[in-house]
């Protein structure tokens, strides 16, 4: 059986300095996805040059099917030599994730990866070797629907030193600490939670660059958004069957498109009133709808949300405002921990009220807030399909 491979990465600078020394590379192969984390020497300039040589050097290599041996003797001598130190040194862990949830994990000086089945961490057999004198360990899973796999930096083990914490984080604190997460909130953000308790004990002042990754499997399921009416209305017919006929998660994003299709199925839409807020419009329930929320609004904010989701110095804003209950969180939810293909029927007629005179979204914004959409889903790993009607 193939699996979707969901990845989530984030990284912080250290304190002061504009690039970061960790770098993160994921590419798509035909069997699977290959993701690359590298800390480069220091911090800064040097850091971040030597992390992104190591990081695309293994990828392009390895995507090639290039053996690790010749990878790593290829970063080997591409790395320049440090001035100062004399060293040419990147720390890096790879994982080679199939689609039937075979996964290869290479490190070298990183800290070790975290292995959660179901919430519980998992000691995993390590083969160690030697290649152009570097020690290297290597290991395989068999991870399933359920289980997480967490890669993290140093900057994320000495979190607090100095400050909150006399030795910093340590490997076994944040296992004791995902643990705890998973079991006491169910959490499907355990790369958000300890990126967001990581910029906690550094004060909002990374001590250091820091980055974590998650690596999880998914079952393939398609997410359905119908937003806008059609141009023509003698296509609100086809409209509503789509919808019937969509497989999946279904979501409709704006009240005309909800009456609409509440209109041709004959099932009665109802207003949610339960949870308001001041900057989104309330949601609505309809038979066969997994989620109604306002159009051009909910949407932009959906955008933001996403965006935010993959900036690690937001972690924790994010994190707060995913648990609340409101149209784009709850779209951005579902888009996050249930679909791995996003379906867009795009309504292209214009909405006469949003052409008026001091309305801050018209139609050609809404257009655009689409596009950002599907960007950034692309960018997040979903497939991605736009009908326009």
């Amino acid at each position: 059986m193939e699996y979707f491979i969901d990845t989530v990465a984030l990284s912080v600078n250290k304190d002061g300095e504009e690039l970061c020394g960790d770098q993160i590379e994921i590419a798509d192969t035909k069997d699977g996805r290959i993701l690359v984390l590298s800390d480069g020497l220091g911090s800064g300039v040097k850091a971040n040059i030597l992390a992104t040589l190591t990081s695309k050097i293994a990828v392009t290599m390895l995507k090639e099917k290039a053996t690790l041996e010749d990878t790593i003797e290829t970063i080997m001598k591409t790395l320049p030599v440090c001035s100062v130190r004399k060293l040419s040194y990147s720390t890096f862990t790879i994982v080679k994730a199939a689609k039937d949830g075979t996964v290869n994990i290479f490190e070298f000086d990183n800290p070790s990866y975290f292995y959660l089945d179901k919430g519980v961490l998992c000691e995993v057999p390590k083969n160690r070797r030697e290649i152009h004198g570097k020690i290297v360990y290597e290991s395989t899973l068999k991870m399933k629907i359920g289980d997480q796999l967490i890669l993290v930096s140093d900057g994320v083990i000495h979190a607090g030193v100095g400050k909150l914490l006399n030795f910093g984080w340590q490997w076994k604190d944040v296992s004791a600490f995902a643990e705890d997460t998973i079991r006491n909130s169910g959490t499907t953000s355990l790369c958000h939670e300890i990126m967001s308790y990581t910029n906690i004990l550094y004060d909002r002042m990374p001590g250091d660059d820091a980055s974590v990754v998650e690596l999880s499997y998914k079952e393939k399921k398609t997410l359905h958004l119908f937003t806008g009416p059609p141009k023509n209305p003698n296509d609100d017919k086809f409209l509503a069957e789509a919808f019937v006929e969509a497989r999946g998660i279904k979501v409709i994003s704006g009240g005309t498109t909800a009456k609409i299709i509440a209109d041709k199925t004959g099932n009665e839409l109802k207003v949610k009133l339960d949870h308001l807020r001041k900057d989104l419009p309330p949601t609505a329930v309809m038979k066969g709808a997994d989620l109604i929320t306002e159009g051009i609004l909910t949407m932009s904010r959906v955008v933001d949300l996403l965006k935010g989701y993959r900036d690690g110095e937001k972690s924790t804003e994010i994190l707060q405002e995913l648990f609340e209950e409101h149209g784009a969180s709850e779209l951005s939810k579902l888009i996050l921990n249930e679909a791995s293909e996003v379906v867009i029927w795009l309504g292209t007629a214009v909405n006469p009220a949003h052409q008026s005179e001091g309305f801050v979204f018209n139609y050609q914004k809404k257009v655009e807030i689409v596009h950002e959409l599907k960007k950034v889903l692309l960018e997040m790993g979903k497939e991605v399909l736009l009908y326009t009607i």
